[in-house]
């Protein structure tokens, strides 16, 4: 399994501890793993950029245009990014709608498909806005391109934060459930998808 994602948000909404928890698990299933961080202002409010390599090159940056997926904890931030995805890459969004209308064009041409959820609301549900990170991943899980099985996110999760360990779990389930029930599972047409 040869994999590039490239993790983006704001300080403060986990794209650190979501990359470490898709490297652990990653590296637990024996794959070799490298990432790197790129923060802008790594306070609350700045944005962070993560490229994660699961069986990949040497190099520890992806470059524009070459990676299979894009994990995006706020839409803004997925914009800002768009330059990452390949052609017939793939986008989750913590988003209600997707992304905004005028990136069509350019989604439609390379044939990105995006993915939304709004994982922010359905973790206030869930009594945390922290979790948001966290269900975000159990929505890429339902996808087939993120290529980690769920048991061994589940594993890692419990191992990497036992404090929340029962919360954390049902987050990444949720996200899990809303994947699967929005379709994802069977790589139908995402939102924008050309």
């Amino acid at each position: 399994m040869q994999l590039k994602l490239v993790l983006v948000g704001l300080g403060g909404q986990g794209v650190t501890f979501t990359t470490r928890l898709l490297a652990q698990a990653a590296t637990v299933l024996g794959h070799s793993v490298m990432a790197s961080e790129i923060h802008g202002m790594s306070q609350r409010g700045g944005s962070v950029i993560a490229h994660l390599k699961i069986d990949g090159d040497e190099a520890p940056l992806i470059r524009r245009g070459t990676a299979d997926l894009l994990l995006a904890l706020e839409p803004d931030e997925a914009v800002r990014n768009l330059s990452f995805p390949r052609r017939g890459g793939t986008v989750f969004v913590n988003a209600e709608d997707g992304l905004r209308p005028e990136v069509t064009v350019h989604l439609q041409r390379l044939h990105i498909q995006v993915w939304s959820l709004p994982a922010s609301g359905v973790a206030l549900g869930l009594g945390s806005a922290a979790l948001a990170n966290v269900i975000l991943v159990g929505f890429a899980l339902a996808h087939p391109s993120l290529l980690l099985p769920i048991g061994a996110v589940r594993e890692t999760l419990a191992a990497i934060a036992p404090r929340d360990r029962e919360l954390n779990l049902q987050a990444l389930d949720e996200g899990y459930r809303a994947g699967r029930a929005q379709g994802v599972n069977n790589a139908g047409r995402g939102v924008n998808q050309g």
